[in-house]
């Protein structure tokens, strides 16, 4: 029996290499931010020479480059300097004091067990770690807005490596990513004056430099001719009509792609980059749901349901007939159910899910 992974290559794909149309993919070159590189750049300097680099905060909406920009800046001082030491934190993993110091421990070359070790233990460690070896840490703090939102309360870990050189005896640079500025309003003034040395913003990108942006990665990730001819401007129509959002368009033409593969096609076309955008959209819908909303969608997508039977069926989970109606309005909204007045059964609202 032929292997089926081997039939599938000899069918062909409209991909020469996925990897560059994911979402950890770092270019070579940046499209469009040359000056916000640069800026970054200048904070961090001092590292290369075991100096303290300015702590920096890097603002924007999502798909700006923020990421990248930090990601692409901290590679190139890694091989000018072997002082620097880059870490990369998404605070939505690690959003604890302690989770964040063992990262650092481990990234430092320290054994931290998973449980036992005090968070003071794990501080010591690193304050010695760093004294004896003249390194700088610079610590990437993606979404880091994420600690201040926390029911915990973890911004004190944005003192202590903001001010690390009072707090561990050595220097450590912070680089704090956030698509919410405001978020810094809502921090201890010191902690403000200490981590935000030094803002840089980004802009959303125009639906021209999305065009450059997709043009590149198509280079890459694409066989020669197997997109359409409007399907670039139409993905970076749809990333612009999201915030300049470079990661929208880049994931709805990786997602037009596979649809392209599914079909058999050789070509991605328009209308499946207008599919694989309403997938897109009907996933994101559905993953912000809370779970009685969630519940709610999965009573309805068995059948045409009453209002009655479904307030009978939730009722017993302690929601009340008001938020019920609450939640129904918000799932209409989102186009995810339709409700219709049924006269013959006596003015009863009929809900039942869309798609």
């Amino acid at each position: 029996m032929a292997n089926i992974f081997g039939s599938l290559d000899s069918e062909g794909s409209v991909f020469r290499d996925e990897r560059a149309l994911m979402p950890e993919y770092l270019p070579e070159i940046l499209l469009h931010r040359d000056a916000e590189i640069k800026e970054l750049a200048l904070t961090l300097r001092s590292a290369a020479k075991g100096g303290k680099p300015e702590n920096t905060v890097l603002i924007g909406p999502p798909g700006t480059g923020k990421t990248s920009c930090a990601r692409h800046v901290l590679r190139q001082l890694s091989e000018y300097s072997k002082r620097a030491l880059p870490i990369y934190i998404n605070c939505w993993e690690l959003s604890t004091r302690h989770a964040i110091l063992n990262k650092l421990a481990i990234s430092l070359g320290e054994i931290v067990p998973r449980r036992g070790v005090a968070t003071d233990e794990v501080s010591d460690r690193i304050a010695e770690f760093l004294k004896k070896e003249k390194r700088v840490p610079i610590i990437v703090l993606d979404e880091v807005d994420r600690l201040v939102a926390s029911q915990y309360g973890e911004e004190s870990i944005l003192y202590d490596l903001a001010r690390g050189s009072e707090v561990f005896g050595a220097p450590i640079g912070v680089v704090g990513i956030t698509n919410h500025e405001e978020f810094l309003t809502k921090l201890d003034t010191r902690i403000i004056s200490s981590l935000s040395q030094h803002r840089i913003y980004f802009k959303p990108y125009s639906p021209q430099q999305l065009k450059d942006i997709l043009g590149e990665r198509v280079k890459l990730g694409f066989a020669s001719g197997a997109l359409g001819e409007e399907v670039i401007p139409l993905c970076a129509a749809i990333g612009a009509k999201r915030g300049g959002d470079a990661r929208v368009a880049i994931a709805t033409l990786w997602k037009a792609g596979k649809l392209a593969d599914r079909k058999g096609a050789k070509k991605v076309s328009v209308e499946m980059v207008k599919e694989a955008a309403q997938e897109k959209v009907e996933h994101e819908k559905l993953e912000n749901l809370e779970p009685a909303e969630k519940k709610i969608l999965s009573i309805v997508e068995k059948g045409p349901i009453t209002s009655g039977e479904l307030y009978e069926k939730i009722k017993g989970e302690g929601v009340t007939d008001r938020t019920i109606r609450n939640y129904l309005e918000k799932l209409e909204k989102l186009g995810l159910i339709e409700t219709e007045i049924r006269a013959d059964k006596g003015r009863t609202r009929v809900i039942r899910r869309v798609g």
